[in-house]
């Protein structure tokens, strides 16, 4: 078979056809995902310099309102304990009966739950900062204005508590308001927090005394408005409330 001269030319002209289109596909579109690639990058990291030149601008700033915070949220910490104990609550009710001239004939106490837990450790692997709460209940009896001074006594106390809830009723004959009473005590679990058994008079430890027994009952006051204790308890004997788990009061 003889090949004519046109035929050549059509065999050249779907080959530079071919070449062109492969060259088209294959470069020139591969060239163009590339430099769209290339751009949308430089976008993401222009939006990044544009973001840290703005980081930088505010830089001063920002830290002086991060060191503002730390500072606030120290002073914040102060106003709260390094948590809280059985004994802990009984010297605490013990003040609160002296300053109020109020009878306290039973209570209910739970140990510390946390309410916040850093996500930050210290070196012992433990977090820098934890907030635990626990309730304290008791069962009362004083008068109007005892229960006022009461009021004032927790609201002015050194550490953060809060009346959760409370009930009170009057008796005609005596005068005196009766009732329960449940509060929030909250603790802080950090370096600046350190916990310390309370002290209580009147107890004397040593070899001379290894039992712990009470030499004197002198400055301790009436241990009887301290007892009975139970822990997650509540003797209700002779009050008309009824004190529930968890230290809840309840009519």
């Amino acid at each position: 078979m003889k090949i004519t001269q046109k035929y050549i030319q059509y065999i050249l002209l779907l080959l530079i056809v071919a070449i062109a289109a492969g060259a088209y596909y294959f470069g020139y579109v591969g060239f163009i995902e590339k430099a769209n690639s290339v751009k949308q990058s430089n976008k993401a990291i222009e939006a990044r310099i544009s973001e840290l030149s703005d980081k930088e601008t505010h830089r001063d700033e920002w830290t002086q309102a991060i060191v503002k915070s730390d500072e606030d949220i120290k002073k914040l910490l102060v106003k709260y304990g390094p948590g809280n104990t059985p004994e802990k609550d009984i010297m605490f009710i013990r003040a609160l009966e002296d300053a109020s001239d109020m009878t306290v004939s039973s209570m209910t106490f739970t140990q510390d739950t946390p309410l916040f837990v850093s996500e930050d450790l210290d070196e012992n692997g433990n977090p820098v900062t934890e907030l635990d709460s626990s309730m304290l209940s008791i069962a009362y009896s004083t008068t109007y204005e005892g229960l006022k001074k009461c009021m004032d006594f927790i609201t002015g106390y050194e550490e953060r508590m809060n009346v959760s809830t409370f009930t009170a009723s009057t008796n005609q004959e005596t005068g005196l308001v009766t009732g329960n009473m449940v509060l929030n005590l909250y603790g802080v679990k950090d370096a600046n927090h350190k916990y310390e058994e309370p002290f209580v008079p009147g107890i004397s430890i040593g070899v001379d005394n290894i039992f712990g027994a009470i030499e004197s009952l002198e400055g301790v006051g009436n241990l009887d408005s301290i007892l009975p204790v139970q822990n997650n308890t509540a003797d209700t004997e002779g009050n008309d409330n009824e004190t529930t788990d968890n230290g809840r009061a309840t009519e």
